[in-house]
């Protein structure tokens, strides 16, 4: 399957409320006259929000036009997970007080970057970074300890 066919067959579902597990929300959104949905490939559970995929995508398609979603009393909030841009990078846990020339050389030592090759955008925090990258990274071009969050 391609990429394209697996991001048109997933849903986000977010502020997943306690005490609703897998199974529930197996029979949940595979339920087509509940949810919308239809057959489930698989459902993960990351800690407050669940991403579905679906083995179709109109399934996909339609519980995210359904829009209202109820399960164990409380609304479910769905939508479309987040187009993952391979030239873009979410660099997080940076201490405020670290300056934005050791986060610009750690960049480039780390994935092996001119300045010109690559655009930093703090957080008015300053606890993360966006990296905006000119071009997307070839697989050896990450460092060791530097781990990509789409």
């Amino acid at each position: 399957m391609s990429a394209v066919s697996l991001e048109e067959r997933t849903v986000e579902v977010l502020e997943l409320p306690g005490g609703v597990d897998e199974e529930l929300l197996y029979l949940y959104f595979e339920n087509k006259r509940r949810s919308g949905g239809g057959p489930l490939e698989s459902v993960e559970i990351k800690q407050d929000r669940v991403v579905l995929v679906f083995e179709e995508a109109e399934a996909a398609s339609r519980v995210l036009s359904k829009g209202h979603h109820v399960v164990h009393n409380s609304e479910l909030s769905v939508r479309k997970p987040p187009s993952k841009d391979p030239c873009r990078l979410l660099l997080r846990g940076i201490s405020p007080y670290t300056s934005a020339e050791m986060v610009e050389l750690y960049v480039e030592n780390m994935m092996d970057l001119n300045d010109t090759d690559y655009t930093l955008m703090p957080s008015p925090e300053g606890s993360f970074f966006l990296i905006h990258l000119s071009q997307p990274l070839s697989k050896g071009q990450i460092g060791g300890h530097f781990y990509c969050h789409a």
